[in-house]
């Protein structure tokens, strides 16, 4: 399928997918980070705390990459170790608020602009992007989970 062929809004969705990487990027680059350890700061932030084994699992590393990721993120006070009180050798990590003030502040005014737009449109125009959005959310959670399957084959 030619770009001509394809809906504008598909484009422009294409188009976003591209400056949210690039955003990622530059995120990244401001908070001292490489790529790798703000995904694995990102994940963390969205499952909240997780063992070390499930932050590889969620990544797709091996557990000793995620340790490692975990100690460079502790290091600058980006990620906490935290012992299980009913079973101590299990250990949990977790997002700092330091950190999660740092992405917040980072993202405040793309979300706000964003916000800010969004409320001025008609109520009906507002649940059509929701609506929108939502599926193409899907639709990506479902490509990437078909592009996983056939890694792994």
């Amino acid at each position: 399928m030619t770009a001509s062929q394809q809906h504008p809004a598909a484009l422009a969705l294409q188009g976003l997918f591209t400056l949210a990487s690039d955003a990622e990027r530059e995120i990244a680059r401001v908070m001292g980070l490489n790529l790798t350890d703000y995904h694995a700061l990102s994940a963390l932030a969205q499952s909240g705390p997780v063992t070390v084994g499930r932050l590889a699992e969620d990544l797709g590393a091996t557990p000793a990459t995620a340790t490692a990721i975990v100690s460079r993120l502790e290091s600058r006070g980006y990620m906490a170790r935290h012992r299980n009180t009913e079973d101590r050798r299990q250990v949990q990590v977790s997002v700092t608020p330091t950190a999660t003030r740092g992405i917040k502040n980072l993202m405040r005014p793309l979300m706000a602009a964003t916000n800010e737009h969004l409320k001025a449109l008609p109520a009906d125009h507002q649940a059509a992007v929701a609506d929108f959005l939502d599926v193409a959310q899907h639709l990506m959670q479902d490509h990437l989970h078909t592009l996983s399957e056939k890694d792994a084959l």
